[in-house]
């Protein structure tokens, strides 16, 4: 069963003098529970691949499946309950609320989506416990190292269950110790909740331990 399948996608923009071409006929497939790693130079078109993924950007020109389903002509409503069920969206930044404690930060989204809050709060408990931080669970953001707001942000993401993890630079921020850490902790979090993952990344060390690898050049996709 494939989790992603990407065809003949177009992604342009009119930057006010031309028609810049970012990704050109884009063809990809991956399947359930497999690793993909992405990169390519700056500006390749990496981080906008995962965002019309994700539904945060519209293309131009083809189509999209996430699990079996197409995400073409989606309704607003029907993109942020696609966002918040499916998928699980991890950044370079951790993007954690600063007023709201660690297991608060966690718990957020699924309690958003209209989870019973106690089912959401125990729920958030178990991740942190899982990945060593249960003594951080009333800590601020401003109370965490860099490297535990980020595993926190990689455990977000997994609240509400979503089959794909989509990953943009997610160890961007850290120091080598910290995005080893956090790069163990993602590949062994997605392994353990059968997630399928595609990773945004320059780190070619983090490129070498996914299932797969593909480099985006001049708007194409090349397998590695």
């Amino acid at each position: 069963m494939n989790d992603i399948v990407v065809k003949d996608l177009y992604k342009s923009y009119n930057t006010g003098t031309e028609e810049l071409t970012i990704l050109s006929g884009v063809n990809l497939e991956i399947e359930q529970n497999t690793r993909v790693i992405l990169t390519g130079n700056s500006g390749c078109g990496k981080s906008t691949l995962l965002n019309l993924i994700s539904g945060m950007d519209s293309f131009s020109k083809g189509e999209i499946f996430v699990d079996g389903h197409i995400i073409n002509n989606l309704t607003e409503s029907e993109l942020s309950s696609y966002r918040a069920k499916s998928i699980g969206l991890i950044f370079q930044f951790h993007y954690l609320l600063k007023d709201f404690t660690a297991l608060e930060n966690v718990m957020l989204p699924a309690f958003m989506t209209g989870k019973d809050r106690n089912i959401a709060t125990e729920k958030a408990k178990d991740l942190l416990v899982e990945i060593g931080l249960e003594d951080r669970l009333d800590h601020m953001p401003s109370q965490l190292s860099g490297g535990e707001r980020q595993r926190i942000a990689v455990v977000r993401s997994l609240i509400n269950d979503p089959g794909i993890i989509l990953a943009d630079e997610p160890t961007g921020n850290l120091d080598e110790n910290n995005s080893r850490k956090v790069e163990d902790l993602l590949f062994e979090l997605v392994k353990n909740h059968g997630k399928t993952l595609l990773l945004v990344t320059h780190d070619s060390a983090l490129a070498r331990r996914g299932d797969r690898h593909i480099e985006i050049h001049e708007g194409k996709l090349q397998e590695i």
